[in-house]
């Protein structure tokens, strides 16, 4: 049996257009699910601070599982224009908002090396011409879309490892629940060498995400 946790969209306050470049603020909370048991409240956010574009991601348990963790964990990309391209530049995550990152990473475009901490531990590798991580990721549904894309490989990164990613682009597809029935894009994001993947379901214009599942 598959261990599937999702997350499910639960308020849009706004919406980003479908160009590419065209990026404008949103703020979107989810509910997050493992199996069937309601277990956090998680929190996407984007935002353009002085030339920078922030994404954010905060989670927090709820219900009994509040009385089973502390951590809210979170993670926050920052971007920057290069050329023509947004670009990463920073990465951190940890499981408490209010103490130093558990990890962090630096994007060094001009050195081409990407620069990767935990604790005082530092990690130096390659930095790839075009490079993609949890959140960016989006920003390849609307690419893709607009040059009629059903497939494309990129490179991902996750914490310090740089891996191979294909996504798969399905088209109108037809995403039921108890309630409805409802026509999205359904974005399949597989990893080099593992049987885990990521599935996004996008409508309409946005580009966060109506759903994601882990899988």
């Amino acid at each position: 049996m598959r261990a599937r946790a999702a997350l499910f969209i639960f308020v849009l306050l706004c919406s980003l257009s479908a160009q590419a470049l065209d990026v404008k603020p949103f703020d979107a909370k989810y509910k997050v699910f493992r199996g069937n048991s309601y277990i956090a409240d998680s929190q996407l956010s984007l935002k353009k601070q002085q030339g920078e574009w922030i994404w954010r991601m905060d989670t927090e348990a709820r219900g009994i599982y509040k009385w089973l963790t502390r951590k809210k964990p979170y993670i926050e990309t920052r971007m920057q224009k290069i050329g023509h391209k947004l670009k990463l530049l920073l990465e951190s995550s940890g499981d408490y908002p209010d103490k130093n990152p558990k990890w962090s990473s630096w994007f060094d475009h001009s050195g081409k090396l990407i620069y990767s901490m935990k604790g005082k531990k530092v990690k130096k590798q390659k930095l790839p011409e075009d490079v993609y991580n949890f959140h960016s990721i989006h920003l390849l549904y609307p690419q893709m879309l607009a040059h009629d894309e059903h497939q494309k490989t990129v490179n991902f990164f996750k914490k310090d490892k740089l891996l191979k990613s294909t996504l798969t682009l399905e088209k109108d597809f037809e995403l039921a629940n108890k309630k409805q029935r409802t026509v999205v894009d359904k974005l399949t994001q597989k990893f080099s060498g593992s049987k885990k993947y990521f599935i996004y379901y996008y409508r309409g214009d946005t580009l966060a995400p109506l759903k994601i599942e882990q899988i």
